[in-house]
């Protein structure tokens, strides 16, 4: 029986298959450009977005949103440039991707890259130890290891309210015989206090119209008078998960065109965020009429960024920056699921000093569990001609 005929397939010359590969190579150099320079522009715009963190963040329902997030999150597309880059060969995308994430996540996580650690110097009548905590969800075995570490001469405390008796009574505070409470907020001094008031700002986003922010005392240090605030911000917990669940904070984008009902409505949503600016705007104006060295401590509820942070940056050192080391974050630190691999992750426990300091280092503990960390800082006295007599 005859088999039926094969057909014979024919086979390209090599002409044709140089040809196929030289226009997949050219498709290849044109996908690997169009690369590079998609990779740039998200570089850019990422960038730009980091500048606005940075300065403007309450300006726009994302940024503010980004703002309280790990600083990594706004660095996730890169991460997808650099695994294309590796794909393309394109090693100035690799390169430009993997710098730029680095240069987001340490700027706006507010790395500090400060030398200036003088914690073995001698103290002084001129140098002075601070500290403050938020008590609130926090732990009494921490704040006794980092007074025991740091041994401040005076400490401040929020969320503490009727608990200032039992802090006192701690080892570490053994000489701290000079105390100050109003309602939250507590104050432990080695020294005199020579004068106590709560602190009211106006609030319009709350329903009283103002708000207890804190306390200013005055204390007499070696025959000098130095100004302590002690602050607490409202916080933004509940409000951001809110954005987080209902997806508020992407009129952030959807808003931005004017005269639209979505923007009026992102304006609206802003209006609470103008209020924590106002917030940090009347604080400003105090500091700059005070005589006398301040130092400002305290849980701001405000990452190091946007306009609230610049204003007091305006008037006051912010001790992390100018002697801490690394993120210093202090915020929140008693995660028990997934989120403890990356907690803490945010700064908003502060220590700002006016002119008449210099900071000589500033420490928070970082293995701690607590849901705020405690910050302390070691000052010195620089301005050599103020003296002023308490009598």
């Amino acid at each position: 029986m005859d088999s039926p005929p094969t057909e014979t397939v024919p086979v390209p010359d090599r002409a044709l298959l140089l040809l196929i590969v030289a226009r997949l190579r050219s498709l290849w150099q044109t996908l690997r450009t169009w690369f590079f320079w998609s990779t740039l522009l998200i570089i850019g715009c990422l960038l730009g977005m980091a500048l606005l963190i940075r300065h403007r963040a309450e300006s726009n329902l994302l940024t503010i949103f980004l703002a309280y997030l790990p600083a990594w999150v706004l660095a996730l597309p890169l991460l997808g440039t650099f695994l294309a880059s590796l794909v393309f060969l394109c090693w100035r995308s690799a390169l430009l991707s993997a710098s730029s994430a680095i240069i987001i996540v340490l700027w706006l996580g507010g790395f500090s890259f400060s030398l200036r650690q003088h914690t073995d110097q001698a103290r002084g009548s001129d140098t002075l130890s601070v500290m403050t905590y938020n008590r609130g969800q926090g732990s009494e075995a921490v704040l006794a290891s980092c007074a025991s570490a740091n041994q401040p001469d005076i400490a401040v405390f929020q969320d503490a309210g009727r608990r200032l008796g039992r802090l006192a009574a701690l080892p570490a505070f053994a000489q701290h015989h000079y105390t100050y409470q109003s309602g939250e907020y507590g104050l432990l001094s080695r020294w005199p206090l020579v004068e106590n008031e709560a602190l009211q700002l106006d609030w319009p986003a709350g329903k009283t119209g103002y708000w207890l922010a804190g306390t200013r005392s005055v204390i007499d240090w070696n025959g000098r008078r130095i100004v302590i605030y002690n602050i607490h911000f409202p916080t933004p917990r509940d409000l951001l998960y809110w954005y987080a669940k209902r997806g508020t904070f992407l009129y952030g984008l959807l808003g931005l065109l004017p005269g639209t009902p979505l923007h009026a409505r992102h304006q609206h949503y802003l209006a609470y965020w103008s209020a924590r600016v106002g917030l940090a705007a009347q604080l400003n104006a105090r500091v700059r009429a005070e005589s006398s060295p301040v130092i400002l401590m305290g849980d701001l509820n405000v990452p190091p960024l946007g306009s609230g942070y610049g204003l007091l940056r305006a008037v006051l050192h912010d001790a992390h920056q100018a002697a801490g080391t690394g993120f210093g974050f202090t915020f929140p630190s008693n995660f028990k699921s997934l989120g403890r691999h990356f907690a803490p992750w945010i700064r908003i426990d502060h220590i700002f000093a006016s002119a008449h300091w210099e900071v000589l280092s500033c420490a928070s503990p970082s293995k701690e569990t607590s849901q705020h960390l405690p910050v302390a800082a070691l000052l010195k006295l620089i301005d050599k001609n103020y003296a002023e007599d308490t009598k």
